[in-house]
């Protein structure tokens, strides 16, 4: 498994790094990794940077890593704890040891470009982008602002 970390956090750090998103490790806990991810351009979440906590189980690849955002976000697809829903970013029943931290990061930058519809795990936020999609961007930016520099 160590290997497998290594190499994984060697690839996001060094060789090739996703854009807008920065990994750094603990120190004392090689299983917990934070992520900084930059909003994505073109969306209200632009300019913020949400701290996201990626936890490693013992039995890593064979099991999934938990991924939380720390940094308060207001979406439709994210709890208000900063939790995912596993199938959209596939960390639960479809996880195969052949995935990797990378493509599931890739995931959450989209999750945060394009709601998902069905997915609603924070119903005000949902809510607001079906009926107000212009109060919607006002109120995560505001957000963002507020929490997120």
């Amino acid at each position: 498994m160590q290997n497998r970390l290594n190499k994984e956090f060697l690839d996001l750090t060094q060789n090739s790094p996703l854009h807008g998103v920065k990994i750094s490790s603990e120190a004392n806990n090689r299983l917990v990794w934070t992520a900084i991810v930059s909003g994505p351009e073109g969306t209200a979440y632009q300019g913020g940077n949400f701290m996201l906590k990626i936890t490693f189980p013992e039995n890593y690849p064979f099991k999934a890593p938990q991924f939380i955002f720390t940094t308060k976000i207001f979406h439709p697809n994210i709890t208000e704890k900063g939790e995912f829903c596993e199938d959209m970013i596939e960390t639960k029943e479809q996880w195969q040891p052949t995935k990797t931290v990378k493509q599931v990061l890739e995931k959450i930058l989209n999750i945060m470009g394009q709601v998902n519809t069905d997915q609603a795990l924070n119903q005000k936020a949902m809510e607001l982008y079906k009926n107000d999609k212009t109060k919607f961007e006002q109120t995560v930016r505001s957000e963002t602002k507020q929490y997120a520099q």
